[in-house]
């Protein structure tokens, strides 16, 4: 950083969060170097936490609190938000839920920054994000506080698609990657991985998980997805997969014990309040 060369600094202030995204290093030797690590994750230990949110309702706070941040990260009394929207059943109101969704994943190739890439893709999915993205703006939920993110640029892709023939121009649809330092009332986070249940191995090892989970074996990267909700987070995607993961069984875990678990097909969105 150039400000260090300026020697008459007599401290500098690094601002940060170490358990949201690392660098993106693809050389092996630079990863077996550690470069992935940031200088700030370097030094965490002489960190000072900011142990209070204002952005996300206490429930959707929960589990990244307990997971990433050892039960530290507190939401402010001061925070006044709306009541949620997503409802299944007899359920109403709920900030947080897993919608289960038995997709099919497909590979396939898209253009990037980097060029053409392999990437994944889950058509199910898409479409039950797309048809949520639809009922929280026909329940006066503005297109533009609303977001459907994942961590590929397939089903970016795929998802763009359904949202602009329905006429949703305005709700985002992004990677996790470049969804960081934003915020949404509303997010969707298509988890997009499945295997059927003939593939699930029920002691799986580290590359198996990496084969089949991808980014979503990237706690850093769950850390991100799961806190840009304000008001209501619906996880979309296969637990039968998604539980082989360690921090993936833990989350689904929470997400029952709150109540929190539904056939995606079964969750709907409620009609706002009267003022």
């Amino acid at each position: 950083m150039a400000i260090t060369h300026r020697l008459s600094l007599s401290q500098i202030v690094l601002i940060g969060d170490h358990r949201q995204l690392r660098p993106v290093v693809k050389n092996d030797l630079c990863r077996a170097l550690k470069v992935d690590h940031s200088l700030f994750e370097r030094y965490q230990e002489r960190a000072l936490l900011l142990d209070t949110q204002y952005r996300m309702h206490s429930d959707i706070c929960k589990f990244p609190s307990n997971e990433f941040y050892d039960g530290r990260l507190l939401t402010s009394a001061s925070l006044r938000l709306q009541p949620s929207l997503f409802s299944y059943k007899h359920h109403r109101c709920c900030p947080l839920l897993f919608g289960k969704v038995d997709g099919q994943e497909q590979s396939l190739i898209v253009t990037s920054e980097e060029g053409n890439i392999n990437s994944k893709a889950n058509i199910k999915e898409a479409v039950q994000a797309v048809r949520l993205a639809k009922l929280l703006v026909s329940r006066s939920i503005k297109a533009k506080d609303i977001a459907i993110l994942t961590a590929y640029n397939a089903q970016v892709v795929e998802v763009t698609k359904r949202l602009r023939d329905q006429g949703l121009n305005e709700v985002t649809a992004c990677t996790i990657m470049k969804s960081q330092g934003s915020e949404w009332r509303y997010v969707i986070f298509s988890t997009v991985r499945s295997v059927s249940a003939e593939e699930i191995d029920s002691r799986p090892t580290y590359s198996w998980l990496r084969r089949n989970l991808g980014f979503l074996s990237d706690p850093n990267q769950i850390n991100v997805a799961l806190t840009r909700a304000k008001e209501g987070l619906c996880v979309l995607g296969n637990p039968a997969l998604l539980k082989c993961s360690p921090l993936w069984d833990r989350l689904l875990q929470h997400y029952r014990q709150k109540g929190a678990f539904a056939d995606c097909t079964e969750i709907s969105v409620l009609a706002p309040p009267r003022r």
